[in-house]
């Protein structure tokens, strides 16, 4: 077997985890959040008036009745992505699944200012995995161990005002906590026994910053309602640790590497503005288009580039009777990466998503829950190796039941 064959099969698994250990960085609609919203594909901006509004939009909060408490549990959430022929003609398979309560919010009147407190998590998954790859090209069997997670936790406070009867101001000021954690694993072992190559790496980011959100609520008619937002996350103070090792059979004394670095990672400007549209008092219709500006910065020597992004909702909620409601969404989730192209080293995975969502709701005087899901799907293209060349088809997937529930006391 040659060595350098083999060294060389690490360095590609190497970079292959690189590349995409943080791969729902590319994208900025990864979990619906809220109650009500969740059904309605995140299309929420003209709507807002429950404690999700506190992150869609905190203005329309101050149209809220009462006081309000929701909280939304994601009861299992599967994300699936396929690399085509990655490893000798074989495909990698990554799955990443998480448990988690994702949203819980309260509204309280005071005077006339409304005030609210949430913790959202926009983003989460998790990965454990083991993957044999038969390498006749090597004349060795290469197992790639593969342990990612990727948490990110928003919580604060919210404050509204009804300035008119038709217009609504409010703001959200949300502390970020973003923490991922990479861990892979490479053995390569010759067929014959006479070879090994043996290595690990690992990477964490612990970062902590502020997500002030701005939003404003406007109903020019009756029957129909604009929202607008701004919003942009700021971050403060950043640790990242990276370790490296490696063992050959002719170097069996694992040789490590050690880093500390303390790049931030820019998030980009995002602007939602969204119309809402009430036909009669059992149904409500409403779309929301979110543009999400262009960044660039450097994390662990890597240079990332994000283009802007649109990406669009339309939700609708129509309520049988009294006491059930029936919503539904559609949804886009566009990949914030430059499209792949040859020639050129060290891009990052594009791959553009679709989705939909649907939840069934009952109601009592003072409560309701909610029971449903959301699917999306797309393909792109990603180069795993780092090279200039060797372009991969990409599908994936992702699916999420979740339970949601509210009071009003």
């Amino acid at each position: 077997m040659n060595r350098g064959c083999i060294l060389a099969a690490v360095l590609l698994a190497l970079s292959l985890v690189a590349v995409n250990s943080m791969a729902d960085e590319f994208h900025y609609n990864n979990i619906l959040i809220g109650d009500r919203a969740s059904g309605m594909g995140g299309a929420y901006t003209a709507v807002s008036d429950d404690p999700g509004g506190m992150y869609y939009n905190p203005a329309g909060i101050a149209y809220s009745t009462g006081k309000n408490l929701s909280a939304s549990v994601n009861a299992y959430s599967v994300s699936n992505r396929t690399y085509k022929s990655v490893i000798s003609g074989q495909d990698w398979k990554r799955t990443s699944s998480t448990l988690l309560p994702n949203f819980f919010g309260i509204i309280q009147p005071v005077g006339k200012f409304k005030i609210g407190f949430s913790y959202a998590v926009p983003d989460s998954n998790q990965e454990d995995q083991d993957q044999k790859f038969l390498r006749p090209d090597l004349g060795a069997t290469h197992v790639i161990n593969f342990n990612n997670k990727n948490d990110t936790n928003l919580f604060g406070p919210s404050l509204a005002a009804q300035v008119s009867d038709s217009f609504s101001l409010g703001a959200t000021l949300y502390v970020h906590k973003r923490s991922t954690e990479a861990i892979l694993n490479n053995s390569i072992i010759s067929d014959t026994g006479n070879g090994f190559v043996w290595s690990n790496a690992n990477t964490e980011i612990d970062e902590w910053g502020l997500r002030p959100i701005v939003g404003l609520m406007w109903a020019p008619m009756d029957k129909l309602s604009l929202g607008l937002t701004f919003s942009r996350t700021v971050v403060l103070t950043s640790d990242i640790l990276t370790q490296s090792t490696l063992s050959t059979d002719v170097a069996p004394l694992p040789a490590r590497t050690f880093n500390s670095y303390t790049d931030k990672r820019k998030y980009p400007y995002q602007v939602t503005a969204g119309v809402a549209f009430f036909p009669d008092s059992s149904l409500l219709l409403s779309g929301d288009v979110s543009y999400y500006s262009a960044v660039e910065y450097t994390l662990i020597n890597t240079l990332n580039k994000r283009d802007a992004v649109i990406n669009g909702a339309l939700g609708a909620e129509y309520f049988i009777n009294k006491k059930w409601a029936v919503r539904g969404g559609v949804f886009t989730d566009f990949a914030s990466t430059p499209k792949i192209v040859n020639d050129t080293s060290d891009q990052f995975e594009h791959i553009d998503l679709f989705g939909s969502s649907m939840t069934l709701s009952h109601f009592t005087k003072n409560t309701s829950i909610s029971c449903g899901g959301s699917y999306k799907f797309g393909n792109g293209k990603a180069k795993v190796n780092g090279g200039a060349n060797g372009i991969q088809d990409v599908t994936a997937n992702n699916w999420t039941l979740f339970v949601s529930s509210s009071y009003s006391y």
